[in-house]
């Protein structure tokens, strides 16, 4: 592929091992090439496991969108990151790819990124709120919410809040499926924030409007999570964080700590 004429963002360019550099910067992504999918060899050691029905939904992906990310490789076309992307393109009977090669990298520097490429992304989080809005916009739209990644349960599950938003509503979820369930021994008021086994907040209050009184527990890795079910603090994501849940419901609050007692799962202790 052409580099032009070696110079970018004003500095110049040189190769220089592991890449082409421009003031420093190692740009590996500024050579695509195009390589026909048999040169290319998965790397035989690949920890991340890429299940068929994985494979299917990135198939889908570039099937709507193209194929919008290069896969990388090494000298030899050993793939350091695509494995998922490449059988995707395999199932869809492509015969070529666009590829970055990664000219003159340590096997240690192969094996790190592979790593690296997925563990990275790992650890950032949803911001579950906005995530509701920008698929409720998409459903709005009839667009094929299936293409995003997420089964249909958790669509469900994200979606749903968009529903009991009116904080005044009273037990609307429970409505919608239409449940009755008795009273909660717990009866919290808007503003009531608990303390569950000296590790998990809950707090009955607005998500939205009472940002500022649940954001600041958002403290050492605690996951935040609105709008939670009464399942919530004993789901694997208790075991893994401390949790910050936020239900504006005074009704589900205290069903959730009724559950919590009942299981006796620790101390329940109001602030």
């Amino acid at each position: 592929m052409a580099r032009g004429n070696g110079q970018m963002n004003g500095g110049p360019s040189e190769d220089v091992a592991g890449g082409h550099q421009v003031n420093g910067v190692r740009w590996v992504a500024d050579q695509v090439e195009r390589w026909a999918i048999a040169r290319l060899v998965p790397y035989a050691r690949n920890a991340r496991v890429h299940s068929a029905q994985q494979v299917g939904r990135i198939a889908e992906s570039m099937k709507r969108w193209g194929v919008t990310m290069p896969v990388l490789v090494d000298e030899a076309g050993e793939i350091i990151a695509g494995h998922g992307r490449v059988m995707a393109a395999l199932k869809l009977g492509y015969a070529e790819l666009p590829v970055l090669v990664a000219r003159g990298w340590s096997d240690e520097d192969k094996k790190a990124y592979r790593i690296a490429d997925n563990r990275l992304g790992e650890l950032s989080t949803w911001d579950n709120e906005l995530l509701a809005l920008e698929l409720s916009d998409l459903k709005a739209v009839s667009f094929d919410l299936g293409l995003v990644g997420y089964s249909a349960n958790e669509l469900t599950e994200l979606l749903l809040p968009e529903q009991v938003l009116d904080d005044d509503a009273g037990s609307a979820l429970l409505e919608l499926v239409d449940v009755t369930i008795d009273e909660p021994r717990h009866q919290l008021e808007r503003g009531d924030h608990y303390v569950l086994a000296d590790r998990h907040h809950l707090l009955c209050a607005s998500v939205i409007s009472d940002w500022s009184k649940w954001s600041k527990l958002l403290t050492d890795g605690a996951l935040f999570c609105p709008y939670p079910g009464v399942f919530v603090p004993f789901s694997a994501k208790a075991v893994r964080h401390a949790l910050v849940m936020v239900q504006p419901d005074p009704y589900i609050a205290g069903h959730i700590l009724d559950r919590f007692e009942d299981a006796k799962a620790g101390e329940i202790r109001k602030q």
